[in-house]
């Protein structure tokens, strides 16, 4: 990753970090989506858990097993802000993104950045200068997957998805139409236009359009899932919309962004 694009997340991160997260759970009436995980898929099981576990510090909360199919280790500190390590049987050959498309929050990037030096492993670093005074470094997992890890004070958290797209007006208005979201900070350079989307309780989704660059290859699995009180409701949204759209059971279906990011829906019973 170059020094200019590195610069532009600088900026970028420095927005997330003066968002209010989760203000939906602030409000006197619930939000009726939750946003649990940023997903992605992963070569090799066992070597990604120990990535983010031995050197980033994030660890394994536990893991879903569909045998012959699926394995899926949730990594992180609670269960409404984690990653989803997606390894499926069969691989995709789709190229990764250049950019970072989760964000986790650690107090000290210091020892991370031992650790990582310790290992022999790439970190880096962006000084808070260019950022009016917030660390951030950017990582590369053992499946090319870029994280960004930002340094704030108190508990570490997996703070939110970043949903590369291809226009952020359109991705934008599919988030308020589908779930209601609400439209945060948002900031726009010469090289990339980025919106931080509120959509309930739980973590951020941030919509990231770089600017100058063509379409870029999209997975077909998951990148974000949001558990809904309002499923049935957000599902005929969804098929209004004339966008894609796979129902896996009656309480789970995946639904394409208008750049073919996959969001993953979940049935959540009422509290």
């Amino acid at each position: 990753m170059n020094q200019h694009l590195g610069r532009a997340l600088c900026v970028g991160a420095a927005i997330a970090l003066l968002s209010p997260l989760g203000a939906a759970a602030q409000s006197s009436t619930p939000s009726p989506h939750t946003v649990t995980t940023t997903k992605f898929t992963i070569d090799d099981v066992e070597a990604s858990v120990a990535f983010y576990e031995d050197l980033v510090g994030l660890p394994e909360l536990r893991r879903l097993v569909d045998e012959g199919r699926l394995v899926e280790p949730f990594m992180g500190w609670t269960e409404n802000g984690r990653m989803g390590l997606l390894s499926y049987t069969a691989k995709e050959s789709v190229e990764k993104s250049p950019y970072p498309v989760s964000v986790v929050f650690l107090p000290d990037l210091d020892a991370v950045a031992s650790r990582f030096e310790a290992a022999a492993q790439p970190f880096q670093r962006f000084s808070g200068e260019a950022t009016g005074g917030v660390e951030l470094a950017i990582v590369t997992d053992p499946s090319g997957n870029a994280i960004e890890l930002v340094e704030r004070a108190g508990p570490p958290a997996v703070g939110g998805a970043r949903l590369i797209v291809e226009n952020r007006a359109q991705a934008e208005e599919f988030f308020v139409r589908i779930f209601g979201a609400e439209p945060g900070d948002r900031i726009e350079t010469d090289t990339f236009d980025e919106v931080f989307m509120d959509v309930g309780e739980g973590m951020f989704v941030a919509l990231f359009e770089p600017k100058g660059v063509g379409p870029l290859p999209k997975s077909d699995y998951p990148v974000v899932a949001i558990y809904s009180t309002e499923f049935d409701a957000v599902l005929e949204r969804v098929k209004a919309g004339g966008l894609r759209v796979r129902e896996r059971s009656e309480r789970m279906f995946f639904a394409d962004d208008p750049s073919g990011n996959v969001v993953e829906v979940v049935r959540q019973t009422p509290r």
